[in-house]
């Protein structure tokens, strides 16, 4: 469902992303990994065909995600980390002009996601100003937005950032519906543990280039003396010791 054939991107001097190969079949749960700029954004926005490549390609069911980019959007779903919104718009409208640009019809559409609006939560605020939402809220909107139009692809920046616990498993069931659905998802996150619970796969990407792919068990397996998925992360990106007891701390702390 998702190729990519060494996806390159450059910015003047600065290779964001380097050769990057990847195989993502169809109807799979995959977690996007890599620490703050290692590049997990401008690959979301080459999928998009936000961003043309410098070298390489990058296709969607067969799709060039730049050549044809509008294609691309009819059958993927995409969720940035911070959702934007017109601020003259309700949350209603935003959804019927959502799907009226993808050519759905817009009272079905709404129908079919009025009972994820109640359960997000929504439906008081459907007919308020989105740019009045809290973060959020704006999240669960923009998560609506992408599943307005049945997308066989669905790709996730950061989808949790902003979201309590309730909405955040939410989330999580959501995420397994649409799989079980045979919908492939893609997210990043900077939570190895939401990988470890709702993902079979895992790509791991540093300073640009793709330094682990595959199930996790196998990669966290393929660094020596690893024990776990996080092990191998640490390893891989090579985070520093003062990082990783940080690390550690935290991690004791919510225990």
């Amino acid at each position: 469902m998702i190729t990519l054939t060494k996806l390159t991107k450059q910015f003047g001097s600065t290779r964001a992303l380097s050769a990057v190969d990847l195989h993502i079949p169809s109807g799979e749960m995959w977690g996007l990994l890599g620490p703050n700029g290692a590049g997990k954004t401008t690959l979301f926005r080459l999928l998009m065909g936000i961003l043309k490549s410098s070298f390489g390609t990058a296709t969607i069911d067969g799709l060039d995600s730049f050549d044809d980019r509008l294609a691309v959007k009819r059958v993927l779903g995409f969720l940035p980390d911070e959702p934007m919104f017109h601020s003259y718009l309700t949350g209603r409208e935003i959804l019927e002009l959502a799907a009226a640009m993808h050519g759905v019809d817009v009272a079905g559409a709404l129908n079919r996601l009025m009972p994820l609006i109640s359960r997000m939560q929504l439906d008081e605020a459907l007919d308020q100003y989105a740019d009045d939402y809290s973060r959020g809220m704006k999240k669960k909107l923009g998560l609506l937005l992408a599943l307005v139009h049945e997308p066989k692809v669905l790709v996730l920046d950061e989808p949790t950032n902003g979201l309590d616990v309730e909405s955040t498993a939410l989330f999580f069931d959501l995420m397994r519906e649409q799989q079980a659905a045979g919908t492939t998802v893609v997210f990043s996150t900077h939570l190895l543990g939401q990988v470890e619970l709702l993902c079979s796969h895992v790509a791991i990407i540093h300073h640009g280039k793709l330094v682990a792919q595959g199930e996790l068990a196998s990669v966290a397996a393929s660094v020596k003396d690893a024990g776990s998925l996080e092990q191998a992360f640490l390893a891989l990106t090579k985070t520093s010791e003062v990082q990783q007891r940080l690390r550690k701390a935290m991690l004791a702390m919510r225990k």
